[in-house]
């Protein structure tokens, strides 16, 4: 069931990593549960069929509404699709999605919520109205012109989160929370305050999922090379660490992470 990635519409580009859909007709038997592992982005989904159901690290198991976001900011969630799947997904880009949901992001995090509950009726209007479009890319061009007309009723962007946003990626997380209030001249508390709301992590939280996302991608991309090359490249004090983080984001070691085929992130 091949992914099919849209353009995004160049207003949204800032906000927005990723707009994707999957459309299969085939009534077939669930597949096996999908591990998605937290990347700090929140994820806006309209379903077209029986939607997804979802575990939590806790066991607590959620069966998803026909439109819903999920913020896995820090924990890690387990996915099982239908036999039949049919689906819109918008990935907001890192410390994005609260310009377009009015409720503080760390309220929601590591949630999965009804649209409803954050849009009221204008979910259900555009649930009605993307179902009955006449194919998916007039679905997601409908879904874009909705998030448009969210995008216009919210405030201005938060530029002084963007840039510590920006230096934390750009640093691989290898940033502590007393550079980077050096560098934006906010003290810790202040920095703490602007972050959560707006992100649903605090600094060093978001630091530190940074730093694991940019380990975990070398660990992928070089299979052969050591642990322990891996973790200090990446700012870990040592292997031990590394692997700690992996339990805490993944469930999983570095050599699982490495050979399963059922991880998202």
């Amino acid at each position: 069931m091949p992914y099919q990635l849209y353009d995004i519409e160049p207003r949204l580009r800032p906000f927005v990593k990723a707009i994707c859909a999957l459309e299969d007709d085939i009534v077939a038997a669930p597949a096996a549960p999908i591990r998605v592992l937290p990347d700090t982005c929140v994820e806006l989904f309209i379903n077209f069929s029986p939607p997804q159901q979802v575990a939590y690290t806790d066991g607590v198991i959620a069966s998803c509404g026909r439109s819903f976001i999920t913020t896995r900011l820090n924990h890690f969630m387990d996915v099982r699709t239908p036999g039949k799947v049919s689906f819109v997904s918008i990935c907001f880009a890192p410390g994005q999605a609260y310009l377009f949901f009015p409720v503080p992001m760390h309220e929601l995090a590591n949630q999965l919520v009804d649209l409803r509950d954050l849009w009221g009726p204008v979910a259900d209007e555009l649930q009605e109205r993307t179902e009955t479009a006449k194919d998916m890319p007039h679905r997601v061009q409908l879904l874009q012109q909705y998030l448009l007309a969210r995008l216009r009723q919210a405030g201005p962007p938060d530029s002084g989160v963007d840039f510590c946003i920006n230096q934390i990626r750009q640093a691989g997380g290898q940033l502590s929370l007393e550079m980077l209030a050096a560098k934006t001249g906010l003290s810790n508390r202040q920095l703490i305050r602007r972050f959560n709301p707006r992100i649903g992590l605090s600094p060093k939280e978001f630091a530190r999922i940074t730093a694991f996302l940019n380990a975990l991608k070398k660990l992928k991309k070089h299979p052969s090379r050591s642990l322990t090359e891996i973790a200090y490249e990446s700012g870990y004090y040592d292997q031990a660490h590394f692997i700690h983080s992996c339990r805490d984001f993944t469930g999983l070691t570095p050599g699982q992470l490495r050979t399963t085929d059922h991880i998202l992130c």
